[in-house]
């Protein structure tokens, strides 16, 4: 899984894909009606005009969307790290986590020290072992 900020981008991106299509779809499906009495209905040959029903219904799904979207922002940006924890609070977690990063350094290279010597040992283990029956052969 992405991380948050990453989370938040994606999020953002797809709501935009989301208002393009939307105004998209109004663009190419509305109905003209006249702005004021008398005035003629206007006409586009490109666009096509679906019934006010399912016009509408249609309206209240994208809409919904792009709500369910924004809603996802926000839960998305309420995770945030930071959010709701002043920046005291935010220096202390960070030389907390920069002693236990570097305790585990120290773990891990012993581990990688203690590696090693085993590693030597059985090496001579081996060595030993091979020159102990090639001996026997003789």
């Amino acid at each position: 899984m992405a991380d948050r900020l990453t989370q938040l981008q994606i999020c953002l991106d797809q709501l935009i894909e989301q208002f393009c299509s939307t105004l998209n779809y109004v663009d190419k499906h509305h109905d003209f009606i006249p702005t004021e009495i008398g005035e003629e209905k206007m006409t586009d040959p490109l666009a096509t005009i679906i019934p006010e029903e399912e016009f509408n219904g249609a309206i209240n799904e994208l809409s919904s969307d792009l709500i369910l979207k924004t809603r996802q922002i926000l839960t998305v940006i309420d995770s945030l790290p930071g959010v709701g924890v002043t920046k005291k609070e935010q220096v202390e977690k960070i030389e907390s986590l920069q002693i236990e990063l570097t305790k585990v350094e120290k773990e891990k290279k012993a581990a990688i020290k203690r590696k090693n010597e085993l590693l030597d040992w059985i090496n001579e283990l081996i060595l030993e072992v091979a020159d102990g029956i090639a001996k026997s052969r003789d």
